[in-house]
């Protein structure tokens, strides 16, 4: 007779084969249903939830609840890590309150631990987790709209997640019963170093923390291990999330750079903290346990330390976080960046008037060389419009410092000819944004005008020639910047104008082209002659200044056009 049948079925040693089987099988249950809740919850809430990321952020306060609420409804802290960097990256959320966000959400991913030790631990799961499969399959099949069927796929999926846990749990419990992890790694630093490096290498490659934790918790249940050794596990679970961030960050703007990093930080920051403080935490959780009531059940035990050492992280950020955010706003800055700091606006110069009013024209000086750098990329094809927005962000970062700048200067008693000055410092600055934006206008619209014929290429090709002189002649970096040689080369741009227009007009009268492609051919001009003429006017009144004499003749000396003169 073989061992098998003299001892009781529950007796015998589980194969090694149902093992991985369980194992495998449990964790890839998990997994699917983690993967149909989350997506049926976005799904059904739609825009809500990035609505509400986007809105209820304005204070610190609101973004560590927001970050936390919305983790805890759709059960991935990633998603939300991923969400805050996309706002970050497209300028909808600031830096500052997205770090709370980030915060708040490591707070929020403690409630799939806490699901599964009250709900994993305290039913038949199997008779819990059924009714909710199959609603939430029925619901999917026989509902009609987006929003029922996405509630139901949520639904299905909340059954499938525990009925993983319970394959797990089964597996584990029998697993425990003939080996102890501790066996095989040691009860010191060391040992827990490389619980903590398991718990991160797994979070890494399932690429869902909630998993994880469902394994660790289950094995220690099952007493595959230690409380503390579970413990170590969770603190790397935490540490693996940060991949997430990393990769969603890669390519991205300096700001989701940041973000992504403080991510990082507060993870390690808060995890190297909680490794440390491991054997005191762990004795606090009984006393907290024992004063809230709760059972003295591992599963109970590790939700409660995986929340605590994530509050506590947030507590540890409190005072950190003006430091954190001043040190990672002096790291990961691109080009765009370090161009648009104000060079010469010093604080200090702006106690002495004229030092400031010399300050603010090498500034605008910069500000220039953008303006005529748009209009030769304007006026090539294919037009650099990637190019031309870049420098259009330096321009505008650039263009908010001069005008704080200004400001400080305008709460400042100055004498007439001082404010006169400053008025025409501006007046540049609004030539060059226009330039700018017409530059940007033009290359928007290039890429769909039609292509011309010969006789009309070449008048085309001496206009662009013509809008290359002018930006180099307007650059205040070149060797001959003068007004005469900006007035110069607008005369030259405008006569190939006239000659493009008159070209196009005839063209289209003649049929050589259509009415709507020669209508556009003209807008396209006409953007880059306005173009022009404000980056022309920018150099022309910038070069007055810098000469210390009067404003040119198409203004009077106040500021505002002359008679029959074409406004800017």
């Amino acid at each position: 007779m073989s061992l098998a049948e003299e001892l009781p079925l529950d007796t015998v040693a589980p194969s090694l084969f149902s093992i991985l089987a369980g194992a495998f099988g449990g964790v890839g249950l998990f997994l699917l249903g983690m993967h149909l809740l989350t997506d049926g919850l976005k799904l059904a809430a739609g825009r809500a939830l990035e609505e509400l990321l986007q809105r209820s952020t304005s204070t610190p306060l609101k973004g560590l609840a927001a970050g936390m609420l919305i983790t805890t409804l759709v059960q991935s802290s990633s998603a939300v890590t991923v969400a805050s960097i996309g706002f970050v990256n497209t300028g909808l959320l600031s830096l500052g309150n997205a770090l709370w966000v980030i915060f708040g959400s490591n707070v929020g991913t403690t409630m799939n631990a806490w699901l599964v030790a009250w709900l994993g631990f305290s039913f038949k799961i199997d008779a819990f987790a059924l009714p909710f499969v199959g609603i939430g399959a029925a619901t999917m099949l026989i509902a009609r709209g987006q929003r029922p069927r996405s509630l139901g796929q949520a639904l299905a999926g909340f059954g499938v997640l525990f009925l993983g846990i319970d394959v797990l749990k089964d597996t584990f419990s029998s697993f425990g019963a003939e080996m102890d992890i501790g066996q095989y790694v040691g009860q010191d630093l060391l040992g827990y170093l490389l619980l903590v490096g398991i718990g991160t290498l797994m979070t890494v490659l399932m690429q869902a923390s909630g998993a994880v934790i469902a394994i660790v918790i289950t094995a220690a249940s099952g007493g595959l291990m230690s409380i503390e050794a579970a413990c170590a596990m969770v603190i790397g679970t935490n540490i693996g999330t940060t991949f997430t961030a990393i990769l969603s960050a890669v390519g991205a703007t300096s700001n989701a750079r940041r973000l992504a990093a403080s991510h990082v930080f507060f993870n390690l920051i808060t995890g190297a903290v909680a490794l440390a403080l491991l054997p005191l935490l762990i004795g606090f959780l009984g006393v907290l346990r024992d004063w809230l009531d709760q059972p003295a059940s591992p599963a109970v035990t590790i939700a409660m330390f995986h929340t605590v050492f994530n509050v506590l992280g947030v507590l540890l950020m409190v005072p950190a976080s003006g430091w954190l955010l001043r040190t990672l706003s002096r790291r990961f800055t691109s080009r765009e960046e370090e161009r648009a700091r104000p060079r010469y606006l010093d604080a200090n110069a702006a106690t002495v008037p004229d030092l400031a009013l010399r300050a603010l024209r090498m500034e605008l000086g910069r500000t220039q060389a953008l303006a005529a750098a748009c209009l030769q990329a304007a006026s090539t094809r294919p037009a650099g419009e990637d190019a031309i927005r870049e420098q259009r962000e330096v321009l505008e970062a650039l263009s908010h410092s001069i005008a704080e700048y200004a400001g400080r200067l305008n709460a400042a008693i100055l004498p007439p000819t001082l404010v006169e000055e400053l008025a025409r410092s501006l007046r540049v600055l609004q030539y060059q944004e226009n330039a700018v934006d017409g530059s940007l206008q033009a290359a928007t619209l290039a890429p769909g005008l039609a292509t011309v014929a010969a006789h009309l290429t070449a008048a085309e090709s001496a206009f662009s020639q013509a809008l290359a002189a002018l930006s180099a002649a307007a650059d205040p970096a070149a060797p001959a910047y003068a007004e005469e040689r900006v007035e110069a080369a607008l005369h030259t741009a405008e006569d190939a104008y006239a000659r493009l227009k008159e070209a196009l007009l005839v063209a289209g009268a003649h049929a050589q082209l259509s009415i709507p492609d020669m209508q556009q051919l003209l807008r396209h001009a006409s953007l880059l002659r306005r173009a022009a003429e404000q980056t022309a006017k920018a150099a022309r009144h910038l070069s007055a200044l810098d000469a210390g004499i009067a404003p040119p003749r198409d203004e009077k000396p106040d500021g505002e056009p002359a008679e029959g003169a074409e406004p800017a």
